[in-house]
C-alpha cells in the first residue's frame, strides 16, 4: 500500500479556521488535534500520492482563506521528515536556514536558530 498525503480543513461554528496536512491516517491526526486543544470539525479536502503536491495545495488554501489558527502563512511548510545528507548540504550558505545545524529556519538577519 502506498502512502497517502492528505490536506484537510478544520471548522468551528461553520467557519474555516485551520488548514493542515498529514501523512498519517486522517482520523488519527484529527484525534491528536482534539487531544491537544483543537476541538474542530475536520474534513479531508484533497489526497495526493506525493508530498510536494500536498504542500503546494496547503499553501494555496492558506493563502486563499487565511485561516486564523494557522501560524505559518507567508511560506510553504517543510515536510516533517528526516533530511538526507544531500538535502542538508544543499542548504549551506542559503539565507533562511540555520548555518550551524542546517535543519531549522531562521528569521531574516540571523544565521543561527534558537536551538544552536
Amino acid at each position: 500500500m502506498s502512502r497517502v498525503y492528505s490536506v484537510y480543513k478544520g471548522e468551528r461554528d461553520g467557519f474555516l479556521v485551520y488548514i493542515g496536512t498529514t501523512m498519517q491516517k486522517p482520523s488519527a491526526r484529527f484525534r491528536w488535534h482534539k487531544a491537544n486543544g483543537k476541538d474542530l470539525k475536520f474534513t479531508v479536502l484533497h489526497q495526493f500520492d506525493n508530498h510536494s503536491a500536498m504542500l503546494d495545495k496547503e499553501f494555496e488554501l492558506i493563502s486563499l482563506y487565511k485561516p486564523v489558527l494557522n501560524k505559518i502563512v507567508h511560506r510553504k511548510q517543510n515536510l516533517n521528515v528526516k533530511l538526507t545528507p544531500a538535502e542538508v548540504q544543499s542548504r549551506v550558505g542559503l539565507a533562511g536556514w540555520c548555518q550551524s545545524c542546517l535543519k531549522r529556519r531562521v528569521n531574516a538577519g540571523f544565521s543561527k536558530c534558537g536551538w544552536c
